[in-house]
């Protein structure tokens, strides 16, 4: 439960980052009470802009994480292929039963 409030609030606070940068960049007038259309076109792009950015490094994020989670497995195996000779054969070639 804990990690998917963590993921929640990670999300949360990511919107509330686009939201206030595109609103920041993009509304200039407080004249009317809806959004002009320029107004609504910048926020259109802003938001767009920064919705394919995060889907982007979310993805990049995922491959690496994928390749590391790869990586520390095929080393976990060689350890354990390392350590496994010595546990199946106690008798080294050096040691004389007496």
């Amino acid at each position: 439960m804990a990690a998917e409030e963590q993921i929640f609030r990670e999300f949360l606070e990511t919107y509330n980052r686009i939201v206030e940068e595109c609103f920041n960049r993009c509304v200039y007038t407080f004249n009317y009470r809806y959004l002009i259309e320029d107004e609504i076109d910048c926020a259109s792009r802003c938001t767009s802009r920064f919705v394919n950015y995060n889907q982007r490094m979310a993805m990049n994020f995922a491959t690496i994480q994928a390749k590391k989670m790869i990586d520390m497995q095929e080393q976990a195996e060689a350890q354990q292929q390392d350590s496994l000779p010595t546990i199946a054969n106690p008798l080294n070639e050096n040691s004389t039963p007496s």
